[in-house]
């Protein structure tokens, strides 16, 4: 995040199933005034709607890549920052309405110009996206909340990573 703050830049979160973890870990940073805008946990199709402007009738179904990019872009035309984070998926302890299992998580972030990075998240290392239904949750919600929200920061370092080529 020094990066972030050196160079002048600001990032904004959306996040659902993370539940406002990515914006502590954030936060938590040595100097976050100078980079962190601003956070909303969007948990339901109308906070996304009412806070950040995410219309729901044309939104892509959660707990996906998709997704989770339209929260990052609403989040930061919303504060206007340089970044911003999406974050949407399944904490559980059961499956979501459409039938997706706990511990799926998709995360998007969105740097400067065009620069997008996403990733998913699975139950376990050995499921992918057409196996992501129906299977037993193999950690606690609030361990799967922690997961989400390391993995989005983990994102964010590496966007901002290949941002200042350090990759």
């Amino acid at each position: 995040m020094a990066k972030l703050a050196a160079s002048g830049q600001t990032i904004a979160v959306a996040e659902t199933s993370a539940g406002g973890l990515i914006s502590a870990k954030l936060l938590a940073q040595p100097g976050a005034s100078k980079f962190y805008l601003g956070g909303v946990v969007t948990y339901t199709e109308a906070s996304k709607t009412d806070l950040i402007g995410v219309d729901a009738s044309k939104s892509r179904p959660t707990a996906t890549e998709p997704h989770a990019y339209e929260l990052a872009a609403a989040v930061r035309a919303k504060l206007g920052s340089d970044w911003a984070i999406g974050e949407t998926g399944v904490a559980g302890p059961a499956p979501n309405s459409r039938g997706i299992a706990p511990g799926v998580c998709a995360i998007a972030v969105l740097g400067p110009g065009k620069r997008r990075l996403t990733k998913s998240l699975w139950p376990d290392d050995q499921l992918n996206a057409s196996d992501a239904y129906g299977q037993a949750p193999k950690l606690p919600r609030e361990d799967r909340m922690q997961h989400f929200s390391a993995a989005a920061i983990d994102l964010l370092c590496d966007a901002i990573a290949v941002e200042h080529g350090d990759l």
